[in-house]
């Protein structure tokens, strides 16, 4: 049951569901994230696991996460798979999608009221400066709230539910999610608005390996290939190269009082 695959299992579904969602796609590993702890019952969030491999013993999620599913080729791919079955999208007010590497280091309330603040479409918690892997445009800026951009990266990005909705169909376009940020930029056009916010931030635990990293091992073992899934949402696109850049600055304030 508990393994990657073209469908998916549901196990648990909330009967009450809170205002936002936070969707994991895990493993049997630790995660540095909701592991071993469920946060207070006073929040507006619903914790989804999406397990694609047998949950570690201590994972507390297994039993007590308000939703549970199984399968799906990869997180996005489960993603969609999971809302076409429940109509959940059609629900919350908003869906952040983590990968299970990523540590988050800010209440997820705060966060959601930040976007919705700033009319967030799209938008993902800044890098901390220690990832050795992120790129310039998602690490942290010092001195900034927010960036408004047209981009956030498939790693945990943020969906507020109109575009969510609008976006569904292109979740299965790239089993890798190589490309997916980029073909949800080309359609932000000038309807839609996305950041990366600064305030909020969240730290990479590992660093990815596109040779032997296990991920990468699985999409060769089922003939996927990230560069030619990539090549092919740019072609859609008729984009390419998809330039990736910040449009507005909101700088952080301070007070000094006499």
């Amino acid at each position: 049951m508990f393994e990657n695959s073209n469908d998916i299992q549901l196990l648990s579904v909330p009967p009450d569901p809170r205002r936002y969602l936070i969707l994991i796609r895990a493993g049997s590993k630790r995660r540095p994230s909701f592991f071993s702890e469920i946060p207070e019952e006073e929040r507006q969030y619903d914790l989804a696991v999406n397990y694609y491999a047998t949950p570690h013993p201590d994972d507390i999620l297994r039993n007590r996460a308000e939703i549970v599913f199984a399968g799906g080729r990869s997180k996005m791919h489960g993603a969609k798979r999971f809302f076409e079955a429940t109509g959940l999208h059609n629900i919350y007010e908003g869906v952040l999608f983590l990968d299970d590497d990523i540590e988050i280091l800010f209440n997820p309330d705060a966060f959601f009221a930040i976007c919705d603040e700033y009319s967030l479409d799209l938008a993902q918690p800044a890098l901390t400066p220690d990832c050795v892997d992120a790129m310039g445009l998602t690490r942290e800026h010092p001195g900034l709230k927010l960036r408004i951009t047209n981009w956030v990266e498939v790693m945990a990005p943020f969906f507020r539910r109109a575009f969510l909705k609008e976006m569904l169909h292109s979740f299965d376009l790239s089993i890798s999610g190589w490309g997916l940020d980029l073909y949800w930029g080309h359609h932000l056009a000038d309807r839609w608005t996305a950041g990366i916010v600064d305030e909020f931030l969240m730290r990479h635990t590992q660093v990815s390996n596109h040779e032997t990293g296990a991920f990468y091992s699985y999409l060769r073992s089922i003939g996927v290939d990230p560069y030619e899934e990539m090549k092919s949402i740019l072609t859609m696109i008729d984009t390419n190269p998809y330039i990736a850049r910040p449009i507005r600055f909101v700088y952080r304030t301070y007070s000094f009082r006499a």
